[in-house]
């Protein structure tokens, strides 16, 4: 069939200005990972915007920067010096007019002429003053009084206009002339980009006119500002947050999306690598590979690959006749065993955890592994033990939210073991290993049911008997053929020689890696170790 392709003349239209649910994701995810809240992380992002794979999201901090270019524009445009001059002069000329009635009515040697001569001299230099004290002045003109009534319906604009200029006076530095009307014009339109400013920073968009911001923004300001609006109910609309009262929270799709993108930027940078391939040479629930093929050997499985026996039966036969199949005929497909293992990973959330980028990496292993298990590895049960100076489990939805605890420093890596081990003991699953991440050796522990702490000896060194203690729970573990596999985001001597004696006592292994390559190596890792028993 031929493919036919119609080109039309180009209408100059742009692209749509969209940003996919994924690039904010991804974004949102990362605060996530630094353990700020969901709020906390669209607080940040409609602040500070977004930069998706094509586009550029403009925050509200961009959008209040435009704003202010805006009004910086109008101060070297327009001048504010002649605002009031066309009330002052028409006020002039009413004084004027009552002064000349008042030589044509009174002695000029009277005294009710000159107090009427002084005070009408005399009035206030602001004209709003002015205006005011001449309002109690019986007119002996009747045309002046007239105009100057009609002159004092203006009053509240003249002050509204005086407030403008004692605020914003000095920095109209333009050439362009503002007369009173134009002047009044300007203020309801500076009053409503202070207005527009103002619901931009405590987030009530509801209340923003868009015909407004389209005038004043640019068009990226202004469809930015339309992303922005519709951000959190798109999101909820797919399914990915939900509002409980004044609270955001991640829903369960949300969260397994979290988990996606943390594994999907860990082996981003890796080569090529085939996931779910549980492959081992010892028998457990496998599934046919059909694009494997081998020769029937004594004891395998006889998964029949019939159009292969069949044809190795016919070559073999070459004078035709009827089909006889030999034993040296029968093809079989080969199968991939696949093994079911318990995990627990336990998490250090001691204060240390919070340098160095620690924390964020290994909460997105954690969310990496979760997601990994349940999409690939279903059969597979895994357990998040968080620990400092208590250790407690942690479901993927409090992990998905969790921080390092700045109140607790020190790291109970024994109690940890211990709830572990509990967990662990649930399953009849013969593959059981702990991974624990943590960055420094043993300062809590349980002594006759009472928690304890105690600092180094020294400083860089350990503590004697939080670290007896652990090991004990180590042994303990070990009997019940537990493996641990340490990763450690630390390399000072005192943490290894602890870790190598662990992992003598458990012949578990240790990994002394960076937060950058710690997914890559515990994920690589255990996806590797389950082509074996564990």
């Amino acid at each position: 069939m031929t493919t036919r392709y119609r080109y039309l003349k180009w209408n100059g239209a742009r692209s749509e200005f969209k940003l996919e649910a994924e690039d904010f994701f991804k974004e949102f995810s990362n605060f996530l990972m630094e353990g700020w809240t969901p709020d906390e992380a669209f607080e940040w992002i409609m602040k500070q915007g977004i930069r998706g794979a094509k586009i550029r999201v403009m925050g509200i901090d961009d959008l209040r920067s435009e704003l202010a270019k805006y009004k910086e524009k109008q101060f070297q445009t327009y001048h504010l010096r002649e605002s009031l001059s066309e009330i002052r002069k028409k006020l002039s000329e009413i004084i004027e007019q009552e002064l000349t009635a008042l030589k044509n009515n009174l002695s000029i040697i009277s005294p009710e002429y000159q107090k009427r001569k002084n005070f009408l001299k005399n009035l206030p230099e602001k004209l709003s003053l002015a205006i005011e004290n001449l309002s109690n002045y019986d007119f002996t003109d009747p045309e002046a009084k007239n105009k100057f009534e009609e002159l004092k319906k203006k009053l509240e604009k003249v002050k509204k206009v005086e407030n403008f200029i004692n605020r914003y006076g000095e920095r109209f530095r333009g050439k362009t002339s503002l007369g009173f009307e134009e002047t009044l014009d300007f203020i309801e339109e500076f009053e409503e980009i202070e207005r527009l400013e103002h619901n931009l920073m405590i987030g009530n968009f509801d209340e923003i006119n868009l015909e407004d911001v389209q005038e004043i923004l640019s068009e990226e300001g202004y469809n930015s500002f339309l992303l922005l609006k519709d951000l959190k109910a798109n999101l909820e609309q797919l399914g990915l947050v939900k509002t409980r009262g004044h609270y955001t929270e991640l829903s369960p799709k949300g969260i397994r999306k979290v988990g996606e993108l943390a594994l999907r930027d860990i082996f981003s940078s890796l080569k090529k690598h085939q996931f779910g391939g549980h492959e081992t040479t010892l028998r457990g629930f496998g599934a046919i590979k059909p694009e494997n093929i081998k020769e029937y050997e004594f004891g395998d499985p006889f998964n029949l690959n019939v159009v292969g026996t069949l044809k190795n039966s016919l070559l073999r036969q070459a004078h035709g006749g009827s089909i006889k199949v030999a034993p040296e005929d029968f093809e079989v497909y080969d199968m991939e065993y696949q093994t079911q293992s318990t995990t627990a990973l336990l998490l250090d959330l001691s204060w240390s955890m919070s340098f160095q980028g620690r924390f964020p990496a290994a909460k997105r292993v954690a969310l990496a592994l979760d997601y990994l298990i349940r999409t690939q590895y279903p059969r597979d049960n895994l357990y998040i033990v968080g620990f400092s100076t208590r250790a407690k489990t942690l479901t993927t939805e409090q992990l998905a939210t969790t921080t390092w605890d700045s109140n607790d420093p020190f790291t109970n890596i024994q109690e940890a073991l211990i709830v572990a081990s509990r967990l662990l003991s649930k399953h009849k699953t013969p593959n059981k290993q702990i991974i624990l991440i943590t960055d420094g050796q043993p300062t809590a522990y349980f002594l006759d049911g009472y928690l304890q702490v105690e600092l180094p000896m020294f400083f860089g060194g350990l503590s004697p008997r939080a670290t007896f203690e652990t090991l004990k729970e180590v042994k303990r573990v070990t009997r019940k053929e537990i493996t641990i596999n340490t990763f450690m985001l630390d390399d000072s001597s005192s943490l290894r020689r602890f870790v190598e004696e662990m992992t003598r006592v458990n012949k578990g292994r240790a990994f002394f890696t960076t937060p950058s390559q710690l997914g890559k190596y515990l994920l690589v890792d255990y996806m590797k170790r389950k082509k074996k028993m564990l």
